[in-house]
């Protein structure tokens, strides 16, 4: 029996990285991730019963991200993957070790988009990439969001 549910477990560990992080960092304005940190801790508490819950969580750890991305950029990875991470637990996607597997190809995907805006100095290009990889995406869903209605209608 596990009572202690896994979303909070990842919140854990993203507590303890944007801590590290922000300390370590030494900003100005550290107050502001930790702010965000805990408005995304309500979000987790509030919408824990919640059908659209994942939305919520999503909005409300983009502010977060991007608080660690402007103090440095391998710090808003971190929080990318950890915050996909609490969105996936919450939403029943990270059931089994299967399942881990997409959720790594996402954060594989992330670092290499990361390198690349660190290498090349610009975003452009990494802009590009990530747009053309959303409308692939995108296209082979609504393909297979076709298929699967054309099956059940039995056409």
């Amino acid at each position: 029996m596990n009572s202690f549910p896994r979303q909070y477990q990842w919140f854990i560990g993203l507590a303890a990285g944007v801590t590290g992080i922000t300390v370590f960092m030494g900003v100005t304005t550290w107050f502001i991730n930790f702010i965000l940190l805990f408005l995304f801790l309500g979000i987790l508490v509030i919408t824990r019963t919640w059908h659209d819950r994942g939305f919520y969580q999503v909005c409300g750890g983009e502010t977060l991200v991007i608080s660690c991305s402007i103090m440095n950029l391998w710090a808003g990875l971190f929080a990318v993957c950890m915050v996909a991470g609490i969105v996936c637990e919450a939403l029943g996607l990270l059931e089994s070790h299967q399942d881990l597997r997409p959720f790594a190809l996402f954060c594989g995907v992330s670092f290499i988009l990361t390198l690349l805006i660190q290498l090349s100095n610009h975003v452009l290009l990494p802009l590009i990439i990530l747009g053309g990889m959303t409308a692939l995406i995108l296209v082979i869903q609504s393909v297979r969001s076709y298929q699967f209605r054309k099956h059940l209608t039995g056409a």
